[in-house]
């Protein structure tokens, strides 16, 4: 399976965000590799870790300039995550925890975003963690397509295209309750009747609901209430 890269020209995406983070991979690499972001991985913590410790120091680099220019992911750096891939083709790890072995990284890129939130605008925040969620999602993928091919495995293949996403969790005490249900629902793709049908509340309410919450953030689309809801520790990936 040829796995494609994802865009990232727009406009919006093309714009310099420069955080001197280049200045701190070491800082970062460690941040990356502490064992215990790979709880969620249960038992498979250790072999998740190990996957990081191959990758990260190849990679990161280029996931930053990534991150900060809006530039794509090099093509050495795709193969980096191709070749880890296929040495492991044996491996007897789930599906899911290939499928969400992006999120420590996730987790520690929202941190560094957050930390800097203060001197960011929300249009620069959303920018970014929608840059950092398009880097995760693509070096994942890659590594997943790359694990399922190298198995042979059709079935395989199939649950990757297939697969669930990561789950978004609402952290309670950071906003109202009902928006907080609501929020979760949103990073999870539901639409104002399918949240209404879930939460209980009409379908005005909840428009209502998240257009406060918009205005209250300076935002103006859905995307940017997940990435900014991330962001400010109101949802969490799981």
């Amino acid at each position: 399976m040829a796995h494609r890269q994802l865009r990232s020209d727009t406009p919006a995406a093309k714009k310099i965000l420069a955080l001197g983070l280049s200045d701190r991979l070491e800082e970062l690499c460690a941040e990356l590799l502490v064992p215990e972001r790979f709880a969620g991985a249960g038992e498979y913590s250790d072999w998740l870790l190990g996957r990081y410790r191959e990758i990260v120091p190849s990679v990161l680099p280029d996931a930053i300039r990534s991150m900060e220019s809006g530039d794509r992911i090099n093509p050495a750096s795709l193969e980096t995550i191709r070749n880890s891939a296929r040495t492991m083709h044996d491996s007897l790890v789930p599906l899911s925890v290939v499928l969400r072995g992006s999120v420590p990284a996730l987790r520690v890129f929202g941190a560094v975003v957050h930390a800097r939130e203060t001197r960011l605008s929300p249009r620069d925040i959303t920018v970014l963690m929608g840059r950092a969620a398009l880097i995760a999602g693509e070096l994942g993928a890659c590594w997943a397509e790359t694990w399922a091919d190298a198995r042979g495995s059709e079935s395989g293949r199939r649950a990757v295209r297939d697969g669930q996403p990561v789950d978004f969790v609402a952290v309670p005490g950071t906003v109202d309750s009902p928006v907080l249900e609501m929020l979760a629902l949103v990073a999870t793709g539901h639409s104002n009747e399918q949240i209404a049908a879930a939460t209980d509340y009409s379908p005005q309410a909840v428009k209502w609901h998240l257009a406060r919450l918009m205005r209250l953030w300076n935002i103006d689309t859905r995307a940017s209430l997940v990435a900014v809801a991330l962001v400010r520790g109101v949802l969490t990936a799981r």
